[in-house]
């Protein structure tokens, strides 16, 4: 079966590499899951980009989601933008995009555009291990068994520092100096039991930095939020909605709510 995000990548990708596939469909790229409902993309931060991003979404049929615009005044201030349309055979497409993915530095984000492509279809790019398992360190429980499962495909130093499976800590302990408390306990032979407590103080951190994150957005964006409500901003075609979100954000919406 087709994935339709995948050809989406290619798509927005058929002059440049613009945009680089993330999240829940780079899991299913690097066979770690056979499914994700959604597709989410690391996008260069420009007009352009924004521009032909909306351009091909336009001719699918997209609509916004409940977003900031897709525009890079917001963009570099963390913000997300979120799209969906019906595919040919029925099935409802949703598209998020980010410029400054959180836990990546500039730096590491700017490299996703210069690493190597998929060798069959250099269109295709997916973000590699590493970058993905910071991504997928959110508040949702779930993506830390993804983050056990990939990395297992890193070598055996880096695959010490970043696992969330307490048995391949244990069974990599005493191989590298490290300062993980897991993994510095489970090299102490405090047993089992130490690892895993430390691992789930870890994860517990982990967790609500990305929570206290995503709630200093949400209430950034809650009279941004009203007026998309009230003013049915939704309801309307790609690029009307697109000029009305811009003016609303302009004066509802904070460029950076990290600073607030």
């Amino acid at each position: 079966m087709r994935n339709v995000y995948f050809e989406l990548t290619k798509e927005f990708n058929a002059k440049g590499r613009i945009a680089v596939l993330a999240s829940g469909q780079a899991v299913v790229y690097h066979r770690i899951a056979i499914m994700s409902k959604d597709g989410d993309w690391i996008i260069r931060e420009d007009a352009q980009t924004c521009r032909h991003v909306l351009d091909v979404l336009a001719a699918h049929g997209a609509r916004y989601r409940m977003s900031a615009p897709l525009e890079p005044r917001w963009l570099a201030g963390g913000w997300s933008s979120h799209f969906e349309f019906l595919d040919e055979e029925g099935r409802r497409i949703r598209c998020d995009f980010v410029s400054r993915p959180p836990r990546l530095t500039q730096r590491e984000t700017e490299a996703l555009f210069t690493a190597d492509a998929d060798p069959l279809d250099p269109r295709l790019a997916v973000i590699g291990l590493l970058p993905l398992i910071r991504i997928k360190q959110t508040q949702r429980a779930k993506d830390y068994a993804v983050i056990g499962e990939l990395a297992r495909r890193l070598p055996p130093e880096a695959e010490a520092e970043l696992t969330t499976d307490p048995d391949r800590i244990l069974a990599l302990a005493g191989r590298f100096p490290s300062t993980r408390p897991a993994l510095r306990a489970a090299s102490s032979g405090a047993g089992r039991l130490a690892v895993v407590t430390e691992l789930a103080r870890e994860i517990d951190g982990l967790q609500l930095r990305d929570r206290d994150r995503i709630e200093r957005y949400e209430a950034a964006a809650e009279a941004y939020f009203a007026a998309i409500r009230r003013e049915r901003v939704l309801d309307r075609p790609l690029a009307e909605a697109h000029e009305s979100l811009v003016t609303l954000a302009g004066r509802l919406l904070p460029e950076d709510p990290r600073d607030a």
